[in-house]
């Protein structure tokens, strides 16, 4: 097990995971800040086209600067595939329609405004996140909302017109 990475991340905790990757909280020993560090599975890791997935996440994700975007710090260019990205203070949206219920409209549009602005920012730079859901979408304690996790974002200059049998997305979630 891995516990420093290129001799400046130190990873201390796991704090989340999904089916591409796990997410731990790590100390950045260069800058001395505590971040999020999303590491491919290593069983995923073997096979190219999920190493490349990965790394088109991380090359999107990069790209954007916006207040409702999770920020990411750095991406790997060695062995192991991961990216460093800001940690945050908060709870997904699925976590937090758990505790407390039923949404009234006010808190709603508070959410979607917000998920709309990171969206229109992502979309004006040509990515598409693909996979917008509750577990996605973090509420901070000031009540800010950041969308997170572009693991199959898709670079409109990569987007292929012809229809795939393959499905992606979650599937609660993906259009019909």
């Amino acid at each position: 097990e891995v516990d420093f990475l290129d001799l400046r991340y130190e990873l201390q905790e796991l704090i989340g995971g999904g089916g591409m990757a796990d997410v731990y909280k790590a100390q950045d020993h260069r800058l001395n800040r505590s971040v999020a560090v999303k590491i491919l599975k290593s069983d995923l890791a073997e096979d190219e086209e999920f190493r490349r997935r990965f790394r088109d996440e991380s090359q999107a994700v990069a790209m954007l600067s916006h207040p409702n975007i999770v920020s990411v710090y750095d991406v790997s260019r060695g062995e192991i595939e991961y990216i460093v990205m800001e940690l945050i203070d908060g709870i997904t949206l699925k976590q937090y329609m758990e505790r407390r219920g039923k949404l009234n409209w006010r808190e709603s549009l508070h959410f979607i405004t917000q998920i709309m602005r990171g969206l229109s920012h992502a979309h004006s730079r040509g990515i598409v996140h693909r996979d917008i859901k509750p577990h996605n979408l973090m509420i901070l304690r000031d009540g800010s909302v950041k969308i997170a996790d572009f693991g199959i974002a898709r670079l409109e200059s990569a987007a292929q017109q012809t229809m795939t049998q393959q499905a992606l997305g979650s599937v609660h979630y993906i259009s019909p």
